[in-house]
């Protein structure tokens, strides 16, 4: 364990009272991901995939993150987010009209897990992106030696996220929730194109004329306190201006 990840899991240990172990799992997809201890759990689980050796302290380090700001919120603020009936509905009008519209017919079965596939993963995108900022911006203030790696990671990830900007994804998402989607890939791209000092991270965006709602939302993100406690007034502030305000709702923090 390197002394970035043993810092950082020090950290989530003092703030939330319960131990951190970091253990391989070559079958996860992701390069990390965290189990937060919940309920008799004796502890948070920090998973990494150690074929991607090359940027696993810096992704360990992210998750880590993450625990800590819920953990250095006030119980009472402490947050995950949840799908409301009247989001799902709406997802599901939305995703029935864009295949009437396209003329591609699927069962019933597969078009509610097309609906699910988009509505789910929008909502974990706004609960992830507008947190995994401060997040990163509090790795490159405190671990100077995870900068390489971290850099990497982000091109790595805006390159991945250009790939939302092809016909083929646009053409079967529905365009309130592709324009969310997107537009949170373009802040992400304004922030880490201001934090590289690579404005050419926003091209692509420009180009299919999703910039300002990505400078909009960075824009937000910088008026918002910086404190862990601001972080859901943050993610609201976020979904009002995409215009999915009454997609989700606040559900108690799942951790202890």
């Amino acid at each position: 364990m390197t002394a970035e990840v043993e810092d950082a899991t020090k950290a989530v240990e003092r703030a939330s009272g319960i131990p951190v172990v970091v253990q391989p799992d070559p079958t996860l997809k992701l390069i990390a991901r965290v189990v937060i201890a919940r309920g008799a759990a004796p502890a948070h689980i920090v998973l990494f995939n150690p074929k991607y050796g090359e940027a696993t302290d810096y992704h360990i380090v992210f998750q880590c993150g993450f625990v800590l700001r819920a953990y250095q919120t006030p119980p009472s603020q402490r947050f995950d987010i949840g799908s409301t009936e009247p989001g799902r509905q709406e997802a599901d009008k939305l995703v029935a009209d864009q295949l009437r519209q396209t003329n591609v017919n699927l069962p019933d079965a597969v078009r509610g897990q097309l609906r699910d596939q988009l509505y789910d993963g929008l909502l974990l995108q706004l609960r992830s992106v507008p947190v995994g900022l401060r997040v990163d911006a509090w790795i490159r203030e405190t671990y100077s030696a995870l900068a390489e790696q971290q850099k990497a990671s982000a091109r790595r990830q805006l390159a991945e996220n250009q790939a939302t900007l092809s016909p083929q994804v646009k053409a079967i998402a529905p365009v309130k929730i592709y324009r969310a989607s997107v537009g949170m890939n373009a802040a992400l791209a304004a922030f880490w194109g201001r934090e590289l000092g690579d404005p050419t991270q926003l091209i692509p965006f420009k180009v299919a004329g999703h910039t300002e709602v990505g400078e909009r939302l960075l824009a937000v993100a910088d008026s918002h306190p910086k404190e862990p406690a601001a972080d859901r007034a943050l993610v609201e502030a976020w979904g009002a201006e995409l215009g999915i305000a009454g997609w989700y709702g606040f559900v108690p923090f799942g951790g202890r």
